[in-house]
């Protein structure tokens, strides 16, 4: 008993690790930034070495698999994405998104299981706090060092990520998951350090999907009503810095990094409805649209959105619901909704309300996003969220 006794802990600890080292090192984008840079790299990629590391707790059966609707999900979207590609006419980039969708339901069902231990929950929601500390902390050192982190647009904070609009939505989506774990005289505080780091990216999806994330917050009583009203006090101040420093052009100078300000003084006035940007989603999604209108049973098949030979265009969507229409026609409309369905299905009491205001982000967030089902920061989230749910009744009577 206590040699079977120890190893148990020892497993649990490993557990813990492991959970850790998911948020750490994928939440955070660590593994495509020392990729990308050229720090390390790994010949068979991330995903292969983490699946192995879980392999001892499956086979110890201190691991369990998810529920079965959130299985039966995987397999149909599994069943949709492998029927597209062999009926379709096969090309370089429908293998790559085949492969990608693949290992990323093989992530989805990894991780959720690995966080389906309500211990194990608690210690990622603080790690998560952590991430994002970090992440907010790199954007705030970037807007003063421009040349700190390699990222993809210049002039917005990116850190890790590097691409300014995945950061803002994986650290408004750590912001729904972390939000209770804090008492309620922390939670403004902590949202408006989120809130300041969303606002260095200069992504306007994702400040829409912050403001409308902090409204239900107030509207479900996680944050209550007296706080709401500080919150305004604050935001407003904010707001009137911003357009005070953004209008002196000496000072955006001085702290290095002027695109910045350029960019939010075309905010102000309207200006990027027109910036380049902005014209090219435009297009890419009417191109998608008239995809789905020519075949809008089946679709153009899968990865066809980022086909330049088909679109014309050099990037995809932007949208998900325009990407699974096109791909798939209207097989593919229900794959989101349906995903959110079996992840929150079983969500209780407290869990419940973070489970909506979950749904309505990532309904939301997929008007301006096509990599809602593929980027690792949502596909934790939907798995920590799935294993919150699935724990729910028996935490809410522990309680």
């Amino acid at each position: 008993m206590p040699q079977s006794f120890n190893n148990d802990k020892w497993l649990f600890h490993y557990q813990i690790c492991l959970a850790f080292s998911v948020i750490f090192f994928f939440f955070t984008f660590l593994d495509v930034y020392i990729v990308t840079q050229k720090i390390v790299s790994s010949p068979v990629g991330w995903m292969l070495p983490y699946w192995l590391l879980t392999a001892p707790l499956f086979y110890k059966k201190k691991i369990k698999l998810p529920p079965p609707y959130i299985l039966l999900w995987c397999l149909g979207y599994l069943l949709i994405v492998f029927t597209s590609y062999f009926v379709f006419p096969t090309s370089e980039i429908s293998f790559r998104a085949l492969i990608d969708r693949s290992f990323s339901v093989i992530f989805l069902l990894v991780t959720t299981s690995l966080m389906m231990n309500q211990k194990v929950q608690d210690r990622v929601r603080i790690s998560l706090v952590i991430a994002i500390l970090i992440g907010v902390f790199n954007n705030c050192y970037q807007i003063s060092r421009a040349d700190t982190f390699a990222g993809l647009v210049e002039g917005r904070a990116a850190g890790l990520y590097m691409d300014p609009n995945d950061c803002a939505y994986a650290l408004v989506i750590g912001m729904i998951l972390t939000v209770s774990l804090f008492p309620q005289e922390f939670r403004i505080p902590w949202i408006l350090i989120i809130g300041i780091g969303v606002a260095l990216t200069f992504s306007r999806g994702a400040c829409l999907c912050w403001i409308l994330v902090v409204t239900l917050l107030i509207l479900t009583r996680i944050i209550t009503y007296k706080q709401a009203n500080l919150w305004v006090l604050v935001l407003g101040g904010l707001l009137l810095g911003v357009t005070i420093f953004g209008s002196d052009s000496g000072l955006a100078n001085d702290l290095g990094n002027g695109d910045l300000f350029e960019r939010l003084d075309g905010i102000i006035h309207g200006e990027t409805l027109d910036d380049p940007s902005a014209v090219e989603r435009k297009g890419i999604m009417g191109k998608a649209w008239e995809m789905f209108l020519d075949y809008p049973v089946f679709g153009h098949g899968i990865g066809s959105t980022s086909d330049y030979s088909i679109t014309g265009f050099s990037v995809s969507t932007h949208n998900m619901y325009l990407l699974h229409a096109a791909e798939y026609g209207f097989i593919g409309l229900p794959i989101l909704p349906l995903a959110i369905r079996a992840f929150t299905e079983q969500a209780f009491g407290e869990t419940r309300k973070i489970a909506n205001i979950f749904t309505l982000f990532i309904l939301f967030s997929s008007l301006f996003s096509h990599t809602v089902l593929d980027q690792r920061s949502y596909l934790i989230a939907f798995a920590l969220m799935g294993a919150m749910s699935v724990t729910s009744k028996s935490r809410q009577r522990a309680w």
